[in-house]
């Protein structure tokens, strides 16, 4: 696990404290391999950072389905089932082709598909709180209750990821220090 996962996880469990570290450990995996695989290849659209791509997934995630399997696996849809998977993305133009089975059966794709909504909303407005209106409503004018609380599990989820990166990057230069007095 790498150690972005790592911190990701230990602020989900924090959110989500019943919801297993497993669980979410495995999810927290493939949101991570998503976006690395999104931004090295170069596929998003809009500015939004690594970081910001993998805590917005994981707020959306945390709100739309709370990393449920029975979600995952299209045992619960909302919206009448017009909105499937991990980030309950909206049937149309936002399953870009797929089949329901195809979403159904591919936690990635899911995810994928996922950071393509937020991708396009963060195009269009480049700022946390008009993307999750965005994202919750298809425009980022109309506010809700849950694009709040997605926008302020990203900050805090955010805010953990950059700590995380400060103590890494502290403990790196406290060993090459180390390292040179040896």
């Amino acid at each position: 696990m790498t150690s972005i996962t790592t911190a990701l996880v230990f602020v989900l469990h924090t959110i989500l404290p019943k919801t297993s570290q497993e669980r979410l450990s495995v999810v927290a995996e493939d949101i991570v391999s998503v976006v690395d695989d999104e931004t090295s290849n170069k596929l998003l659209k809009s500015t939004i950072k690594r970081d910001q791509a993998i805590a917005m997934i994981a707020a959306a995630v945390t709100h739309e389905s709370g990393f449920s399997e029975k979600v995952e696996n299209c045992k619960i849809n909302g919206d009448g089932g017009k909105s499937i998977g991990l980030g309950q993305v909206m049937i149309g133009q936002n399953w870009e082709g797929h089949t329901r089975k195809e979403i159904c059966s591919d936690r990635k794709l899911q995810l994928r598909l996922t950071l393509h909504v937020i991708d396009r909303c963060w195009q269009r407005t480049p700022n946390g709180a008009a993307a999750f209106r965005c994202y919750t409503s298809g425009d980022s004018s109309k506010d809700s209750r849950t694009a709040k609380r997605e926008y302020e599990t990203y900050k805090k989820i955010k805010a953990s990821l950059d700590e995380y990166k400060k103590i890494e990057a502290t403990k790196k230069s406290e060993e090459n220090k180390d390292e040179v007095a040896s």
